[in-house]
């Protein structure tokens, strides 16, 4: 038996056998705790090019250990709350060895105090003008987060001496964040498309005015902005007054000499981009020869008032004139409108409002909105949510254009109105034209959701083609949309998924002890032969 037992050592696979299965329970070991420790959704940066210059985050991929923001962030994944961000240059502190950032955010915005929204705009606005090469998500704030943060703060923290720091940096637990493999932020052509119904005079060739709002949405988080206000009441006003003018033009006897047209379009937030197909399609073409006005509507959920944007004053005899001139009328006194001119910037990467792209047609055109500005943050703000608008001031803004057409449509005299309750006492609408109710139900439907451009908006389009034809008789266009001078990028969402590992520098350590045991065990192969048959002699003797 000794002679079988000596011979079996003599066999070098017996050694290789043995260090390749103690080196598996090693490295085995230090993998118990690397478990799935949480599942986080998360919310890309933009990522967008225009005119061939980029924006926002360049990557998608994070497979980095988690640090907080005063750790060591060289490779690593930042993981910090908003506010750690604010009054930094986020541009600078991006542009470090960063791995990716992790940035988050309240769970309900809308309970933010007003010190809190303008603090949390002041970080959007960074956020926009940001251009990284590292993967940076959002994600919102949820129970299981405090643990987490808690334990990368530890790990992030210096020792108080180098001994405890070296012990920490060997030995200490922290995670590591993973996104999946499966999203890829690869270049990604839109499957934007133009929504458009009709309403028809007795004669379809009367002069036509045209209804327009924007329906997507953006901001520095596309897959979080619902953007409510910009341009949910938009798509809200524009499908109220499209039910309300479908009474009139049912009728034979009260169908107005004007054709109108209902379009709402896509890539509004990308240079306009659904109006510039729809006039290279219907006025290029000549397919629309008699568009006397263009009227855009754009941010009306809130405020005492509208605001006319035009590129040029009108005369009091233009349309856009007349117009502003029915809108003063059809205002109840605690209400205003008001009428501001800018200049078409051609230079600019944008343009400022959607009326400008009918401007430069030499269309008749201006937009109607509660903004003095085209630069006011809310058009491209997360805060712009649901809870943020004001229902009855949408109510009175849908009221005041729909008087404001019907009486431009019908050619009635200008005259002074008394107001009964902010309803004109000559209008044509009952006090229920506006329905509070339906139109709570648009703002719900339409303007409750994101709709990045970038994202899956077939079925988007086709809910908002089914609402027009309702009130259509049954027929509205679904037309696409070209993309111009944009380049989408995808992964407008992940879900990363945190690990509880051992630092990088014990799996170094870890390694560099398997290399000392695997020489050993080299060693002691190269001398095992002779070592046993001098125990084995010792034994004979015995």
């Amino acid at each position: 038996m000794h002679e079988e037992l000596l011979e079996a050592l003599r066999n070098p696979f017996v050694f290789v056998y043995v260090s390749m299965l103690l080196s598996w329970y090693v490295v085995s070991g230090t993998q118990l705790g690397d478990a799935v420790e949480m599942e986080l959704k998360a919310y890309r940066l933009q990522q967008y090019d225009l005119v061939g210059t980029p924006h926002g985050s360049r990557a998608s991929k994070v497979l980095y250990e988690a640090v907080s923001l005063d750790g060591n962030t060289l490779r690593r994944c930042v993981v910090v709350g908003w506010r750690e961000l604010l009054g930094r240059d986020l541009q600078t502190l991006f542009d470090q060895a960063v791995g990716g950032v992790i940035i988050i955010i309240p769970a309900d915005l809308d309970a933010l105090s007003p010190a809190h929204r303008a603090n949390f705009a002041s970080l959007e606005r960074s956020l926009l003008a940001l251009d990284t090469h590292m993967a940076v998500y959002v994600t919102r704030m949820k129970p299981e987060l405090h643990a987490l943060i808690k334990d990368v703060s530890l790990f992030s923290q210096k020792a108080s001496s180098a001994v405890h720091q070296l012990v920490n940096a060997i030995a200490a637990n922290t995670f590591q964040f993973s996104s999946s493999p499966s999203v890829s932020n690869h270049l990604i052509v839109p499957s934007a498309a133009n929504v458009m119904a009709r309403l028809w005079a007795a004669d379809r060739s009367s002069p036509v005015i045209v209804l327009v709002a924007h329906y997507d949405t953006h901001s520095a988080v596309p897959a979080l902005s619902t953007g409510s206000d910009s341009n949910g009441s938009g798509i809200a006003t524009l499908i109220e007054l499209l039910a309300i003018f479908s009474t009139f033009y049912s009728n034979a006897t009260t169908k107005p000499k004007y054709n109108m047209i209902f379009l709402l379009t896509a890539g509004g937030k990308f240079n306009y981009q659904g109006s510039r197909q729809w006039i290279e399609d219907h006025i290029e073409k000549q397919i629309e020869e008699n568009v006397e006005m263009v009227i855009c509507l754009d941010t009306l959920g809130k405020g005492n008032g509208l605001i006319m944007h035009v590129s040029k004053m009108p005369s009091e005899t233009a349309p856009a004139g007349r117009m502003f001139a029915r809108l003063k009328t059809a205002t109840p006194p605690n209400r205003t409108v008001d009428i501001t001119s800018k200049k078409i910037n051609l230079n600019a990467e944008t343009l400022a409002w959607e009326h400008e792209r009918y401007s430069i047609r030499r269309l008749p055109a201006f937009t109607l909105s509660r903004l003095t500005t085209h630069t006011d943050p809310i058009r491209t703000s997360l805060l712009d949510s649901p809870k943020q608008l004001d229902l009855k001031a949408l109510e009175a803004n849908v009221r005041t254009i729909s008087e404001a057409i019907l009486a431009h449509i019908f050619e009635l005299p200008s005259t002074h109105c008394a107001y009964d309750y902010n309803v004109s006492t000559c209008s044509i609408l009952a006090k229920r034209g506006v329905e509070p109710a339906r139109l709570a139900y648009w703002v719900k439907r339409f303007g409750s959701m994101p709709r990045p451009i970038a994202g899956d908006s077939q079925a988007l389009v086709a809910d908002l083609a089914e609402t027009f034809a309702m009130y259509a008789n049954g027929r509205a266009s679904v037309e696409p949309v070209s993309v111009v001078d944009i380049s989408l990028y995808g992964a407008l969402e992940d879900r990363l998924t945190a690990h509880r590992v051992k630092p990088a520098v014990f799996e170094l350590l870890l390694a560099a002890c398997i290399a000392l045991y695997l020489s050993a065990v080299y060693l002691c192969a190269l001398n095992v032969h002779s070592l046993v048959e001098s125990v084995l002699a010792k034994l004979k003797k015995v």
